[in-house]
């Protein structure tokens, strides 16, 4: 190989160098790390450049990641968002499936088209204007503010009302009855 093509090739494969990561700041406007990526040679504050929209702070125990040294400078690292294999990837995906997971097994799982699952270890909060407005536990939910049902509603329990509940236009609060017996009084309401 030429003296001209050997200065190329390793010019082209010093833009790229695979890193151990040590330490994660996630602290400023960037996230930086701390990565070893050589024997002996460890680079500190270097940013990450992740997606918009998504931001996450992976376990150093075993990531990894891929740096970049624009123009071939290493005075000018930059690293992609670091992966963790070790800790609980999904995997067996099928083409078209999406999920985002986190360490403890967590998972928002989009299945191609047919199903939204949501897998949460504890809770799952849904908040609004930061106040929180559906909050699932293994307990069961609970909505705060007015719930509006379209269809049926069935219960395999009670169902309680604290205030009232209302079937049509009749209270079973505040409505009247007869015992059924011919000539016999109404009775006062139950509120």
């Amino acid at each position: 190989m030429s003296r001209m093509l050997q200065s190329l090739f390793m010019g082209v494969r010093n833009l790229f160098v695979r890193g151990v990561v040590r330490d994660l700041d996630d602290s400023g406007a960037n996230q930086t790390l701390t990565v070893d990526t050589h024997v002996g040679r460890t680079r500190t504050q270097v940013p990450v450049y992740q997606i918009y929209g998504l931001a996450s702070h992976v376990p150093h125990d075993g990531a990894i990641t891929v740096m970049l040294h624009a123009g071939g400078d290493h005075s000018d690292p930059i690293a992609l968002p670091p992966s963790n294999p070790e800790k609980a990837r999904m995997g067996n995906l099928a083409e078209g499936e999406t999920v985002l997971y986190d360490s403890v097994g967590q998972k928002i799982f989009l299945q191609g088209g047919k199903i939204v699952m949501v897998d949460a270890a504890q809770q799952m909060l849904v908040r609004v204007a930061g106040q929180p407005v559906l909050k699932v536990t293994e307990d069961g939910a609970s909505v705060q503010g007015d719930l509006s049902v379209s269809g049926d509603v069935t219960s395999g329990g009670t169902v309680t009302g604290k205030k009232d509940v209302m079937a049509g236009a009749i209270s079973l609060k505040n409505h009247t009855h007869t015992s059924g017996e011919p000539g016999s009084p109404t009775s006062a309401p139950t509120g």
